[in-house]
């Protein structure tokens, strides 16, 4: 029956169900083309259909407060305008991306899109600001009104980087956007945008800052002016100079350093000139292998002593074939003989000849003393004698190595294991995840296993396929 007439059983649905119905239909997100004003999409679809749901979408300020779309036509401001209109006061949250100038030649309407949005300032609790023309934000930078968001949480920000170029730091305007923003706890700054730019930010209150294909000065600039920043997240790929001094940081908690194999330096550089003593948690994501043994990494633990607690660490697997790579991993773990409090452990992706020093040192009580929570996920193996092999021969040689890294582990676990009762914490959980299958396990491998599962260890071995450990 279609739609339109008046008796179809939709028509009989309460107008709070179609309502709740309506808010799940939204996308959970638009991906690179943002498109919110697409009529193949809720919540404009929702409006085009008939005249009941039109009226009760223009109805519900929830389907309107998220805003993400580009801002590449003499339309957008319109389009804007029409959102804010139907969110009839409620928290916004807003998502604007810019084509980049140079394909697209100079625009004549981001300027009335973002004082649009100012109109509505004092609602905005997330604003995302991606590739904005430089000339905009100086524009709006003159308002006196520019700076009032006192709603405002979370700011992510992304400059055109083809105007990010100044002789020196002293030539760098400072803009007054966003100085009065009491809320705000959290920035996201990226593509090389630096944090000396938006100084007049309230940065004693924030909370959190991420840089993103940032200068790996520039984290150390955001640290500086955060003074009271508890969680840091660094994608650095360039150094503009060497820095001499050690910057102290004594709040921050939680720093999460993303590599880049590509660039020129390491976002773990910046441990070169770092102490944060109350570090709880430490996250290095696609890291290279020589990271776990590097000097300057040992150093920062040592200078810091920080009172760590959690160790996440992925290896970049680009770099499984790469023998010279594999071998330095195999060369030291020391690191871990400075993590003295560290209670959890992750460990992504790393190659059996760094599993096996690891574990030959858990029966020794010196090494990670505290461990409680200790895990290693999908544990790579040496596979280019087999690259050409038929994959019958591929996958037996797969299931020889996930025997030999058991065996490994359950030497190491068992001694630690037991150990508890000697002066080290006792362990609570461990888990060993592979990404593929590994076919069946024979009983004595996972005997052991079984034995500590039975005296308390929460144990957890599975392949992609099946659970070894029940």
């Amino acid at each position: 029956m279609p739609l339109q007439q008046p008796n179809s059983p939709v028509h009989t649905i309460p107008c709070e169900i179609t309502a709740e119905i309506f808010v799940h239909c939204l996308p959970t997100s638009y991906g690179w083309e943002w498109n919110i004003a697409s009529q193949r999409e809720a919540p404009m679809l929702l409006s085009h259909v008939c005249r009941d749901w039109r009226e009760i979408a223009l109805c519900m300020p929830a389907l309107w407060t998220n805003m993400e779309f580009s801002v590449d036509n003499t339309h957008s401001h319109e389009i804007v305008r029409v959102y804010l209109l139907r969110t009839k006061g409620w928290p916004l949250s807003v998502k604007l991306r810019w084509p980049y100038r140079k394909l697209f030649g100079e625009d004549t309407w981001s300027l009335p899109v973002l004082q649009a949005l100012l109109e509505r300032a004092h609602h905005l609790e997330f604003l995302e600001l991606r590739n904005v023309p430089f000339d905009c934000i100086r524009e709006l930078d003159q308002l006196s009104e520019s700076s009032n968001f006192p709603s405002l949480q979370k700011l992510t920000i992304d400059i055109d980087q083809d105007v990010l170029e100044w002789d020196s730091m002293e030539d760098m305007p400072c803009v007054r956007l966003f100085a009065n923003a009491p809320v705000l706890r959290e920035i996201y700054l990226i593509d090389y945008t630096p944090p000396a730019f938006l100084g007049s930010l309230p940065w004693h209150q924030l909370t959190k800052y991420e840089g993103s294909g940032v200068y790996l000065d520039h984290c150390a600039d955001a640290m500086r002016l955060g003074s009271n920043l508890i969680e840091c997240g660094l994608l650095a790929d360039k150094v503009v100079q060497n820095h001499g001094l050690t910057l102290i940081h004594p709040g921050l908690k939680s720093l999460s350093l993303y590599e880049d194999l590509s660039a020129p330096c390491n976002s773990t550089d910046i441990l070169r000139f770092l102490s944060l003593p109350a570090l709880e948690t430490l996250q290095i994501l696609n890291a290279f292998y020589e990271s776990f043994s590097d000097p300057e990494f040992l150093a920062f633990l040592t200078r810091s002593s920080p009172p760590l607690r959690k160790f996440t660490a992925e290896v970049n697997r680009l770099m499984d074939d790469d023998e010279d790579a594999v071998n330095v991993i195999g060369v030291d773990v020391s690191a871990f003989f400075s993590m003295p409090s560290l209670i959890e452990l992750e460990m992504w992706h790393t190659h059996e000849k760094f599993i096996s020093p690891f574990f030959s040192h858990c029966n020794n009580v010196t090494f990670l003393p505290q461990i409680q929570h200790l895990s290693f996920f999908h544990p790579r193996y040496l596979s280019c004698d087999a690259q050409h092999d038929s994959p019958d021969h591929v996958r037996d040689l797969s299931r020889r190595a996930a025997r030999r890294v058991l065996n490994i582990v359950q030497a190491g676990l068992s001694a630690r294991w037991n150990a508890r009762h000697h002066g080290v914490a006792s362990l609570k959980s461990f888990r060993l995840l592979w990404d593929g299958d590994i076919g069946d396990l024979p009983d004595d491998v996972l005997v052991p296993f079984r034995t500590m599962a039975s005296e308390g260890l929460n144990i957890s071995i599975k392949s992609s396929t099946r659970s070894y450990i029940l």
